[in-house]
């Protein structure tokens, strides 16, 4: 095929195609199989993902101050278009049980994740601006129960309090569970 010298410089004015975005359906459940379904119980998230074959990777990343971490996993992914990292972690604040789980999803818009993560929760966010939506919740009886700030204590005293936020970080998006149990 010849290309004439004016259609090269045309199309080399035309804009790059857009990456596409992620399925938010797609990463929001392989978000869900590994760090909510499995109550973000450390064994059962290294297992999930180890059944989800996610490969092992190296990550850096911090954990809660003043948590004496026991145990620690990195893994990557792909879903829904979507490149995954999880990082998921255990451990003691003396006497108070605390586990992670985080996913950062590449190329993917937190607002659409949100909307996921509300269908999933039953319920809206306590707290959500452009950037950053939280859902507080403990289990009822096998379902999530939204709670208020005065249920907080009561909640890490029984089954415990988890608390899911889901923020933007550039053109990615983080999906971040968190359990403390008394």
């Amino acid at each position: 095929m010849i290309v004439r010298p004016a259609y090269a410089c045309a199309l080399a004015l035309l804009p790059a195609p857009a990456a596409a975005a992620s399925d938010p359906a797609q990463t929001f459940a392989a978000f869900a199989a590994v760090c909510a379904d499995t109550r973000v119980d450390y064994p059962a998230v290294a297992a999930a993902a180890d059944a989800g074959k996610w490969k092992p990777t190296e990550v850096r990343a911090a954990t809660m101050e003043g948590v004496a971490v026991t145990d620690k996993i990195s893994r990557d992914a792909k879903a829904g278009g979507a490149d995954l990292t999880l990082f998921a972690w255990r451990g003691m604040k003396g006497a108070i049980q605390v586990s992670a789980c985080t996913v950062r999803v590449g190329r993917s818009k937190a607002a659409d994740l949100r909307e996921r993560a509300q269908a999933w929760a039953g319920f809206a966010p306590q707290d959500a601006d452009a950037k950053k939506a939280t859902f507080r919740f403990t289990d009822d009886a096998g379902a999530r129960k939204p709670l208020a700030k005065a249920d907080y204590d009561a909640a890490a005293a029984g089954a415990g309090m988890e608390i899911l936020t889901i923020s933007a970080d550039g053109q990615d998006a983080i999906l971040d569970l968190l359990k403390i149990k008394k």
